[in-house]
């Protein structure tokens, strides 16, 4: 599900397409950016969903301490997971 991770420094997207490989994209009424947003704002991490295309942006704090892009990039891992498994489950994949 993941086309695509591109940054500069420590701002960075994840595009998510339904066929990567393809480059085939979700149509817009899925709204695929906004669901692992929703699940990283839950854990307390701000997501952005960006509405062109499936991408969800960050912009952390360039004075973050040690680790804590590591809890971003995995909270972000299993958001992504979560919404690929539950796209799956409503036949949108």
């Amino acid at each position: 599900m993941v086309g695509e991770v591109r940054g500069v420094g420590i701002l960075s997207a994840v595009g998510m397409m339904r066929d990567p490989k393809a480059l085939v994209s979700f149509e817009p009424e899925v709204q695929v950016g906004a669901r692992p947003a929703a699940s990283l704002f839950e854990h307390g991490i701000i997501g952005r969903a960006i509405p062109h295309g499936d991408i969800l942006g960050f912009a952390p704090p360039s004075d973050h301490h040690p680790g804590q892009i590591d809890i971003i990039v995995d909270a972000t891992a299993k958001s992504v997971d979560t919404t690929y498994r539950a796209l799956k489950a409503e036949a949108a994949m």
